[in-house]
């Protein structure tokens, strides 16, 4: 099953998504203004003792689906480390996102309008019609977008691209394909290459920094998760805590690695 880009579960895709919905809800009230949603918006026209009816509906509609995606979102990212990552479930997520905003502006607007018109289903079916066709685009918009930003570094990480490492004084020294790299660490002076070669785990150290092999490893799709360590993320299984209160990635090889606060966000979201 296809799986989602997990980078719209993190911080600032959350707040995009909260902004967006009610923002293009907005622009379609009160700049495309389409037939069904003007005549929605118009409810309660009849009754109500204000001018600008249509503006004050509008408003609170805005408000009502902002509340309703900020809930949404932040529910979201709050179980990201639990939300099964596959596109089918995202899309009901989404779906119900859309579904809630159009029951709870349907209720409103039934308030609005008295019961005169129609009963909460009435107003439900039109909030969906008008304000769902609308509201929709944002999701899908936003998931093409980061999934086609996602598609590059899955395309640099599951290729079997050779990554050549050089030491302090660039001599080549060493050669391996990217997917076999488990894991690296700092040691004083020195990097220790940590890869499988014929099922078997094996080492490899030379002399240089962290932060010279830091961009090489980014184009493998590789991770830091501490100052000393940097994962390949398709060998993390699980992140667990210790006893003493730190995170460690478990990558199956009974020692874990090390994660930082820093990095732990980061380090989540790939899983």
């Amino acid at each position: 099953m296809t799986s989602f880009p997990r980078s719209l579960t993190r911080l600032p895709a959350t707040f995009i998504h909260i902004g967006a919905v009610p923002v293009f809800f907005l622009i379609g009230a009160l700049m495309y203004e389409p037939l069904a949603l003007n005549s929605l918006m118009d409810s309660g026209s009849s009754y109500a003792p204000m001018e600008n009816v249509r503006i004050f509906n509008v408003v609170i509609c805005f408000t009502i689906i902002l509340a309703c995606m900020a809930i949404s979102r932040m529910v979201l990212w709050l179980i990201r480390k639990h939300f099964p990552g596959d596109t089918w479930r995202y899309t009901f997520w989404c779906i119900g996102e859309i579904l809630s905003c159009c029951a709870f502006t349907g209720l409103y607007l039934v308030l609005m309008d008295h019961g005169y018109e129609g009963s909460f289903f009435y107003y439900f079916r039109r909030s969906l019609f008008s304000i769902g066709s609308i509201t929709i685009f944002p999701p899908f918009i936003l998931y093409l977008l980061y999934m086609s930003r996602e598609k590059p570094r899955t395309a640099s990480q599951d290729s079997d691209v050779r990554l050549k490492f050089y030491d302090n004084r660039h001599q080549l020294k060493f050669i391996t394909e990217a997917s076999s790299v488990l894991y690296i660490e700092s040691n004083e002076n020195y990097i220790i290459i940590h890869y499988q070669e014929n099922g078997l785990e094996k080492k490899y150290q030379l002399r240089n920094s962290m932060k010279n092999i830091e961009p090489l490893c980014e184009q493998a799709g590789y991770a830091r998760t501490h100052r000393c360590y940097i994962v390949n993320p398709r060998y993390v299984k699980l992140i667990r805590k210790e006893p003493g209160g730190g995170n460690v990635a478990d990558l199956g090889l009974g020692e874990g690695i090390p994660i930082s606060k820093k990095y732990y966000e980061s380090i989540a979201a790939m899983l």
